[in-house]
């Protein structure tokens, strides 16, 4: 009997495990953070941190930082969104992509010179992020206004404790 009790159970943890990966949800921006990090409250008031997917906005303490969370809390502050799930960081931050009336809010943020694409160890993965980053670069939007703008990866590493 105790091995059914335990065995239903695990059946029962390994459901809700795997409905938490990768789940796409709708939901209310509570709160923005950062240029490339807002918290999202679920229907069923879940609060959700999400790091928009493929980007990199520039830091709190930088220069464009301010500027940058302004312009996404212009975009989704307060309104109901959808966000594509890609996974989890290492912060158990969901890495997602953010959509508001299917406009790719991700997206808007490099094209309006308020984020660059996101680049591990100097690659981006997104190469439609690259191209969108470039335009804005070179119509000087937003960041790119700048003579000298300092990626948020080189500010942090300057930046390091």
């Amino acid at each position: 009997m105790r091995f059914f009790k335990n065995f239903f159970l695990a059946i029962v943890l390994f459901f809700i495990v795997i409905s938490q990966v990768q789940a796409d949800f709708n939901g209310k921006v509570v709160k923005v953070i950062d240029g490339d990090t807002v918290d999202i409250l679920t229907p069923k008031k879940q609060k959700v941190r999400v790091r928009l997917l493929d980007i990199d906005a520039p830091e709190s303490r930088q220069a464009y930082g301010n500027a940058a969370r302004k312009y996404l809390a212009t975009l989704i502050a307060g309104k109901n969104v959808f966000v594509k799930e890609n996974k989890k960081d290492i912060y158990q931050r969901t890495l997602g992509t953010i959509f508001l009336n299917q406009i790719n809010i991700n997206a808007k943020m490099v094209e309006s010179g308020f984020a660059w694409a996101y680049r591990y160890k100097g690659v981006a993965n997104n190469k439609n992020m690259v191209k969108l980053e470039s335009k804005a670069k070179q119509n000087k939007k937003g960041l790119w206004k700048d003579k000298h703008p300092i990626a948020p990866w080189d500010f942090r590493y300057r930046n390091k404790k």
